[in-house]
């Protein structure tokens, strides 16, 4: 595609953006933030995909799967999307996300916040996959 093949040939034109552990931090941070994202908004639209004849899962992890084959060829680190324990923390985030959505319309703020922290360590905890 005509903007990955435009990324691609920026960063490596600029090689110093690459070379270096705080390259490989950033390029995780955001491979996570959009998987994470995408893989938590998806799980709340269901119904959508279950009417397009989607499992909503199963075509998460298509996608995050296949994005990351294609992001390894430019950054410098990508998170291991294909060790199972991946996905497995993603669905505990899809729970835990759904928790305080509910906590939110029932004020219950305890409730929001413990699930609010369990979910960033969680987040943190990709980082040292």
């Amino acid at each position: 595609n005509r903007h990955g093949d435009f990324f691609s040939a920026l960063l490596k034109s600029q090689p110093q953006f690459l070379n270096d552990w705080q390259s490989d931090l950033w390029c995780r941070f955001f491979c996570l933030s959009v998987y994470i994202t995408m893989y938590l908004n998806d799980h709340q639209r269901t119904v959508f995909y279950e009417t397009v004849g989607l499992n909503t899962r199963e075509f998460n992890q298509h996608v995050i799967i296949e994005t990351n084959r294609t992001t390894q060829r430019i950054f410098s680190s990508v998170p291991d999307v294909e060790n199972p324990k991946f996905f497995e923390k993603l669905d505990k985030l899809v729970d835990l996300n759904a928790k305080v959505i509910e906590a939110g319309k029932q004020g219950n703020a305890v409730e929001k916040f413990l699930s609010i922290g369990k979910m960033a360590v969680i987040i943190l905890s990709f980082f040292f996959m």
